[in-house]
């Protein structure tokens, strides 16, 4: 058995946001015990629950999101085009009827209705090809979900976010990569990990 070769990629930070994101009273849509929907200031129309209150940015916190979110996207297209140079390598020349390894009828009153039935090759082919299609616009839609969490000061909820971005920035780095390889976040504690209770 060869031995297993071990990439270490740097885990991502949460930047300190130093503007904060301004907010407004708003009303909430609620169901009352007569079943009627009714406007309300207040969380469920109750009082104790506290206002309605929602987040609008400024030109501050949106300036400071974009400065941000140059560095971030400049590693993430780094790891797309090399993930894009070995999805390449790996699929290059496949073809659709070269990969049918038998047929189905899943109607048996209609034998005549065949189904391909695709090799693992060719599944594996469609799932890393969607996969890479809007991998870079989750990516980016979640980072600045991670600013904005900071700038609300919501920061239990920031470590969700950044939960999912080491998710799909893994995954991204590990697509299409021989099984000698492996790739880890470096340090000593897991950013996988980092939630777990």
């Amino acid at each position: 058995m060869s031995n297993i070769f071990t990439i270490q990629i740097n885990p991502f930070k949460v930047p300190f946001m130093r503007e904060k994101q301004g907010t407004s009273q708003t009303f909430c849509k609620y169901k009352d015990s007569d079943g009627k929907y009714k406007l309300s200031p207040y969380k469920y129309g109750n009082i104790a629950r506290g206002k309605v209150l929602r987040y609008e940015d400024t030109n501050e916190t949106i300036a400071e999101r974009e400065r941000h979110m140059g560095a971030f996207l400049k590693r993430v297209n780094s790891a797309y085009d090399k993930a894009v140079s070995r999805f390449t390598d790996r699929y290059e020349g496949i073809n659709y009827d070269d990969e049918i390894i038998s047929y189905e009828i899943p109607y048996s009153y209609l034998p005549e209705a065949r189904k391909p039935v695709m090799s693992q090759k060719w599944l594996d082919y469609v799932a890393d090809k969607m996969f890479l299609q809007n991998i870079v616009s989750r990516l980016t839609i979640k980072w600045d979900q991670v600013m904005s969490l900071a700038q609300q000061g919501k920061y239990r909820q920031v470590n969700d976010a950044l939960y999912n971005v080491h998710v799909y920035y893994l995954a991204l780095s590990s697509l299409c990569r021989p099984c000698s390889q492996e790739v880890v976040y470096r340090g000593d504690s897991d950013p996988l990990l980092a939630n777990r209770k």
